[in-house]
């Protein structure tokens, strides 16, 4: 019986792993440059209106509660952008070369990344909570590096590479001071992802 149960379980196993073989290419097919280099401008954006604000209230060592809704307002709009920014150029890139954006695929790489998602809500809202939202910059490089991190298991190496320059920031950014927080943000949110974004069309097109 197991003669006969082991070569059929190997048969599933063997097709299972062509199955996630052709939803990678398809994923890899999809990719937009276009995408990486418009969310990184999304992100200077948003650290530039947020320094506006720290600045015209003088509140470099925290950030008084008064601002805290203005903060949350700008980087909920930065969010809802990229999104946005990622999902029309993935849709438009799919499109132009016949395939799918939305797969079985997707849907592993958005449970993948959850978890590190909902980590970084958390402790924004306790670090916003004791008025400590400037030191929030390094915790969301973490997450967000861990969250790509394992986008980059079920998509492209240069995702992977992302996801660990997020995560070699964020650690750098927890041990500098202040004043180094915003620019921190510029270069890993805006300038990685613009570099990412120039990566992902050499090499699979715009």
């Amino acid at each position: 019986m197991s003669a006969l149960i082991s070569p059929l379980d190997e048969a599933r196993e063997n097709l299972r792993v062509i199955r996630q073989t052709m939803e990678r290419s398809t994923q890899y097919s999809t990719l937009s440059g276009w995408s990486g280099v418009l969310i990184g401008l999304i992100a200077l954006a948003a650290v530039w209106a947020t320094y506006r604000v720290v600045a015209l209230r003088h509140d470099i060592g925290q950030t008084a509660p008064g601002a805290l809704p203005t903060l949350a307002g700008i980087w909920l709009t930065a969010l809802i952008l990229a999104v946005s920014a990622e999902f029309l150029c993935n849709k438009i890139r799919a499109r132009r070369v016949g395939k799918h954006v939305v797969s079985r695929l997707g849907a592993h790489v958005a449970i993948a990344a959850l978890p590190a998602f909902l980590g970084a809500a958390v402790l924004t809202a306790f670090f916003s909570m004791h008025g400590l939202a400037l030191h929030i910059c390094g915790i969301w490089m973490l997450c967000y590096g861990l969250a790509i991190s394992a986008v980059g298991l079920f998509s492209a190496r240069p995702v992977t590479y992302l996801g660990v320059a997020f995560v070699l920031a964020g650690a750098v950014t927890l041990l500098l001071s202040l004043s180094y927080q915003l620019p921190m943000m510029a270069i890993a949110f805006g300038g990685f992802h613009i570099v990412y974004g120039v990566a992902i069309a050499r090499r699979h097109g715009w």
